[in-house]
């Protein structure tokens, strides 16, 4: 009894002893790879700042991209937009394997070495990117770095929104009107801007022209006072039908030369483009005859 219970015990010990030099053996590979040296790896494109926290273990990489974009939208203050996105992957023979899960979105990458930075290749490209190897103190100083890309984008902003307007509204006051015409449609419908104010004050008229379908009067044109606001971007008209104030709300298409516009008979956008004098009157009369046809 006394003997089996020996061999057990030898048994036991043979068995430790083996564990603990395999996870050893295990944490000093970890400890060589080159992957696990560097705090991060850090890539910057104009204006957005990529890096990477990455560790490989038993064969197995994971980690986190980090991602900071400094966003300018027309008419808006310029933000900073910050997104992180796990990492998985692997070792392989000629470097790592990994998958990053974009916010739903799987992109897989193929990476290695040279000297101490990564070079990263997505699937499907040729191409490859250097993530410079940085310590916490770099990481920092880049992070903090980038916050002044942050801060040149806002007090330029100012500038271009002003430069945008004067150019917006130059190019509002040059146009002739604005006209809504469709095929097969009962009505037409013409908006003139008489007044535009660079604070984005707006005055002008519609003109509706429609086809009646009665034949003693097939066609019939109602005018409306216009007055409204924009931007450049928004734009919201009022006017007056039959006694009650009424709201047209709709956007330009990034310029002056169109815009969508709620309105009133169908409950539905519709989209008006810049037209000529000459244009205009073409139009008009045309639906002018086929109305009293």
């Amino acid at each position: 009894m006394k003997k089996l219970t020996y061999w057990v015990l030898s048994a036991v010990i043979v068995l430790l002893v083996g564990v603990a030099l395999w996870w050893g053996t295990a944490k000093l590979e970890d400890r060589k790879d080159p992957l696990n040296k560097s705090d991060a790896f850090v890539y910057i494109d104009k204006d957005i700042l990529y890096w990477f926290n990455l560790t490989s273990r038993n064969g197995k990489v994971d980690g986190t991209l980090h991602q900071q974009q400094v966003i300018e939208e027309i008419g808006k203050v310029p933000f900073l937009e910050e997104k992180k996105s796990p990492i998985t992957g692997k070792v392989t023979e000629n470097g790592y394997e990994y998958i990053i899960n974009n916010g739903g979105d799987i992109l897989k990458f193929d990476a290695w070495f040279s000297g101490e930075n990564l070079l990263v290749q997505k699937e499907g490209e040729k191409d490859s990117k250097i993530f410079v190897a940085m310590d916490d103190k770099e990481l920092g100083e880049n992070v903090k770095a980038f916050q002044q890309v942050l801060q040149m984008a806002i007090y330029h902003s100012e500038e271009k929104e002003n430069n945008r307007l004067r150019k917006f509204f130059a190019d509002l006051k040059s146009v002739y009107g604005y006209l809504y015409s469709m095929e097969n449609e009962s009505f037409q419908l013409f908006i003139k801007i008489d007044e535009a104010l660079l604070q984005g004050e707006l005055s002008g008229s519609l003109l509706m022209m429609a086809d009646t379908g009665d034949l003693n009067n097939p066609y019939k044109e109602t005018r409306y006072v216009l007055n409204g606001i924009t931007d450049g971007l928004m734009l919201k008209l009022f006017t007056n039908v039959e006694g009650k104030e009424t709201r047209l709300i709709g956007n330009f298409h990034n310029s002056a030369t169109s815009f969508d516009l709620s309105f009133w008979k169908n409950n539905q956008k519709l989209t008006f483009h810049a037209v000529t004098e000459e244009e205009f009157i073409q139009s008009y009369e045309g639906f002018k005859t086929k109305s009293q046809k």
